[in-house]
């Protein structure tokens, strides 16, 4: 699952953001780093991207808006380089073009660092801009200094702000060394005459610390923050760390904020991983966000005391601030690895915001993977929202506008798959991605993107659709029914013709029947039945309803089926400035499984089994919850399917089994059948208190399957309610598995029908906390 970009959430304690990913076509044999990288001040930043492998490919990515066009990204390869670390970038020739400022020579791991004396190990470089994007040469390379293990670099004034200096952090000053500290060097620049185009002709290595700290991971440059020169907060085994240089004593000086994440048994790995400074309104110093401790599973912030001043004096003061831990992602592995990597205040758009990336500790492990945004509710009371934007790999993440919007700053997150030979490589490609979170100038109407082979509807929050009014889009035809989404107001009304019917996927509706009210919801009571007709007019409740409007069209046919030909699957999404041209002209045909990649196994060869994949909807405000995943399928006459998985747009198949337990997937799925080939299809499961493997020796026979499961007959036009084991107490409340928290506990159940064609609905558990 995790090469798929889009998935749903297991818990209410995180949701997963209906985010555009657009995956840059750039292969990667390797990747580590990544960083934004304006070329030229004041131009659209690029991006550099690299691994950390021997001979790896330093590559500049040309974000095309630089050229004003709207093609895809350009690589070029400026070096290539053995085991390099870090990046960062300054003007060391004042030519208003930024050169790039780079530690290599690392070494294969910290157990195996290239000495600096005897190997030229730890180099840092400077790489001279040559003016020009397209430049297919290699950038002119120029040898700064060596520390054995340089891990991290700051470009600045540290000081003086005659030249830009280089502040440097080794990890460990030799291999395998945990324990003895390493030092903090400064390196600044000697030119030979006024012409700075020539840049530096050599640079003067002073020592800033020598046996103060260890293991330092990243640093955090605080710019102007020490009158005109600069400081840095900086995240290693003693914690978070303030470095300045005190200019009327002429010396550096020091001031640990925090400890960090105590030390614990055996494992050598304590303090801080990552740094970064998030601004609150007016105080540019609002809280510190932090990953701990080196490669670990702990997100922590760090907020203000009450009588905190604002600004940097607050990092001077150790009692100035709180610990608040966040997230725990888990023990760590046997080497005391975890799966936090980095972390980077924002985006801008979501004030007192800051993101997260996280490699994929344990393989096989969903909330492990991907990128988060924690966006503070109340920081006095520490509390924060967390969102999902990509669940594809990261070992960084670069925040800031790579599209240049006029609306708003800051809304693109650019991430880079964490793919290091012989330390961790995931079960994905490595690649750079960016996720643009969505505008909200067209909050209030409903629009439709294409999001990798699904469409993206982001939808308004009935409660922001004005009274007496709805929002709806029409967009496909189904099995004889024209399908449109409808937003409803709270207590909002609408209309309905003869034979229609809804599926609620939000809130709930009302209508009258006969002599009574029906309230429907998002599904029925567990393990029934009911049907989505509707008369011709309904009312949303007290929070609103989102529902799909299923029309009757009744100059289609409308089944029973015989033949797939007979069965319509239309894309009719209109021509408007809300529905992108791709989202438009996707075609949504019924697709023979056995013609698709995941069912390449052979287990589903000569099935009459067919597929359309299918819609996302989510919310289109902050946190930009993910409401439910859409899709439909078919099986031909004759044919009994025992045991398939439907999520995410694709069939998820069982090997060992045809039965199935959704054991590795975190989703509630509802169906609705559109048509009952004779009446007789639906769901089958096994009891509750079955606990026994499945016998796949006995699993098609009719007299196993009939001892041990019951059948739930589904209806035309009927859905059914949680098939799912469910919380003592509650009505739909699902079970979390314990050998998987964040996959819901069913019982064995698959499908049984001729020539059905079935809705099938995906929600987030968080949809059934009742």
């Amino acid at each position: 699952m995790c090469c798929h970009s889009f998935s749903l959430p297991a818990t209410g304690e995180s949701n997963t953001a209906c985010v555009d990913e657009n995956i840059l076509p750039i292969s990667f044999t390797d990747a580590h780093w990544i960083e934004a990288f304006p070329f030229k001040a004041g131009d659209i930043p690029d991006i550099i991207a690299y691994g950390l492998g021997k001979a790896s490919a330093i590559k500049l990515l040309s974000n095309p808006l630089n050229n004003g066009s709207h093609s895809d990204w350009k690589v070029n390869e400026i070096a290539i380089l053995d085991f390099p670390v870090c990046v960062d970038y300054a003007d060391l020739t004042g030519n208003g073009c930024n050169d790039v400022i780079i530690v290599d020579r690392y070494g294969p791991s910290m157990n195996d660092l290239w000495d600096a004396d005897t190997e030229n190990g730890g180099r840092i470089q400077w790489l001279r801009n040559p003016g020009d994007r397209d430049s297919r040469s290699a950038w002119e390379a120029h040898t700064i200094g060596n520390s054995t293990g340089m891990h991290r670099i700051r470009a600045g004034h540290f000081t003086t702000t005659e030249h830009i200096q280089v502040l440097a952090f080794p990890i460990s000053p030799k291999s395998s060394d945990f324990t003895s500290p390493a030092p903090v060097l400064v390196f600044t620049p000697v030119y030979s005459c006024s012409d700075l185009t020539q840049g530096p002709t050599h640079w003067i290595k002073d020592i800033a610390f020598d046996s103060e700290f260890r293991l330092i991971h990243d640093a955090k440059l605080l710019p102007k923050t020490n009158e005109n020169l600069d400081m840095i907060l900086a995240a290693g085994r003693e914690g978070l760390v303030l470095f300045w240089f005190d200019k009327p004593s002429q010396v550096w000086k020091y001031n640990v904020v925090s400890e960090g994440l105590p030390q614990s048994g055996n494992n050598p790995y304590w303090g801080s991983g990552s740094v970064d400074i998030c601004r609150v309104g007016d105080d540019t110093i609002g809280y510190i966000a932090t990953c701990e401790a080196f490669h670990g599973n702990i997100v922590s912030v760090y907020v203000k005391k009450p009588d905190a001043p604002r600004g940097v004096e607050a990092l001077k003061n150790r009692t100035y601030w709180k610990r608040v831990v966040l997230t725990d992602f888990g023990s760590l592995n046997e080497q005391y690895t975890g799966t936090l990597h980095h972390v980077m205040a924002g985006p801008e758009t979501l004030p007192g915001s800051f993101t997260v990336a996280c490699i994929g500790v344990p393989i096989g492990t969903p909330e492990n993977q991907g990128v988060y945004i924690y966006t503070a509710v109340d920081l006095t009371k520490g509390e924060f929202k967390r969102v999902k934007i990509t669940d594809l790999s990261a070992g960084r993440v670069a925040v800031t506008d790579f599209s240049r919007s006029t609306s708003s700053q800051g809304r693109d997150i650019a991430s880079i798959s964490y793919y290091v030979l012989n330390d961790f490589t995931g079960l994905c490609p490595p690649n750079v991605r960016i996720n643009t979170l969505p505008l909200a100038s067209r909050s209030l109407q409903i629009s439709a993107s294409k999001h990798n082979k699904d469409i993206l509807f982001r939808i308004p929050r009935p409660s922001a659709i004005p009274v007496d009014e709805y929002r709806s889009l029409s967009f496909w035809i189904l099995a004889g029914k024209r399908i449109t989404l409808v937003v409803l107001p709270p207590s909002g009304k609408y209309n309905f013709g003869e034979d229609d019917a809804a599926k609620v996927i939000f809130g709930e509706i009302t209508y009258r029947l006969e002599e009574s009210t029906v309230t429907r919801g998002i599904a029925p009571a567990a393990k029934s039945t009911a049907s989505t007709l509707v008369p011709s007019t309904i009312e949303a409740g007290d929070i609103g309803a989102v529902f799909l409007h299923l029309e009757y069209l009744h100059d289609q046919f409308q089944g029973p089926y015989s033949k797939m030909s007979d069965v319509t699957s239309l894309n009719v999404l209109p021509n408007n400035e809300n529905v992108s041209d791709d989202a438009r002209m996707t075609l949504l045909p019924f697709l023979k499984v056995d013609t698709l990649d995941w069912a390449s196994n052979g287990l589903w060869n000569d099935f009459e089994f067919y597929n359309v994949t299918g819609f996302n909807v989510c919310f289109n405000n902050y946190p930009w919850e993910h409401v439910v995943h859409i899709q439909a399928w078919t099986l031909g006459l004759g044919e009994t399917v025992w045991g398939f998985c439907l999520s995410l747009g694709t069939l998820l198949i069982i090997s060992q089994a045809r039965f199935h337990n959704h054991s590795e997937l975190p989703f509630c799925e509802i169906h609705l059948c559109i048509s009952n080939g004779d009446q007789a299809g639906g769901m089958r499961y096994f009891r509750d208190d079955y606990t026994q493997p499945i016998d796949q020796n006995e699993e098609l026979t009719k007299s196993y399957v009939e001892a041990n499961s019951d059948m739930l007959i589904v209806p035309n036009m009927h859905e059914h309610g949680p098939l799912w084991k469910i919380q003592q107490c509650s009505q739909a409340r699902p079970v979390i598995r314990i050998d998987n928290p964040l996959a819901v506990e069913y019982p064995w159940h698959a499908c049984q029908q001729k020539y059905d064609v079935w809705m099938a609905f995906e929600f987030p558990s968080s949809a059934f906390q009742y």
